[in-house]
């Protein structure tokens, strides 16, 4: 059970929230509006301690000498009847994360109509896909006019600056202003 735990955790959880961090990101370039950030927040936390409910007490139960699987059970009479408590705790934990995942699809279809407009930068990112003129984009993103960069993507916190991030697009002359 340790090693299922830990397999599950590791290799299983972290791919997840790196989905779930990219649609948060992409979501407003992709569809214009923004998602729900109550909802979203819900939804993380909800996620993330639940999915550390699931799997460390599975730990516990690999340690306590539980197979993972069934058929290797054999005599069990070395399991003590906690596990079992500990197994129901489990199952519960994973029916609550799953529920969360009910709200993320609910705060997806609900933003897409009811979202608050997004703008073509909500996050203000220096970085080319979010200076597109429309967003969503259309096909071809820039339109007949590819935009000209004047400097690497991440410049944020230039000294003289009035904001705190510089887009890529934008020229040396108007960087002040």
């Amino acid at each position: 059970m340790f090693v299922v735990a830990h397999f599950h955790m590791v290799m299983g959880m972290a791919p997840i929230f790196v989905i779930f961090g990219a649609i948060y990101h992409w979501y407003p370039k992709v569809t214009g509006r923004m998602l729900n950030d109550v909802l979203g927040q819900f939804h993380f936390w909800v996620t993330f301690l639940g999915a550390y409910s699931i799997y460390f007490p599975m730990h516990y139960l690999g340690l306590l000498g539980v197979p993972r699987r069934y058929f290797e059970l054999g005599e069990t009479a070395f399991i003590p009847p906690s596990a079992a408590t500990l197994n129901i705790f489990i199952t519960v934990a994973a029916l609550v994360v799953g529920f969360a995942q009910m709200v993320f699809l609910f705060n997806l279809i609900w933003s897409l109509f009811r979202g608050k407009l997004a703008g073509s930068n909500p996050w203000n990112a220096t970085t080319l896909e979010w200076q597109t003129p429309e967003t969503p984009p259309s096909h071809g993103n820039w339109g007949k006019e590819l935009p000209v960069v004047y400097r690497w993507a991440y410049d944020y916190s230039v000294p003289g600056a009035a904001r705190d991030f510089i887009p890529q697009n934008q020229p040396p002359a108007a960087r002040a202003a």
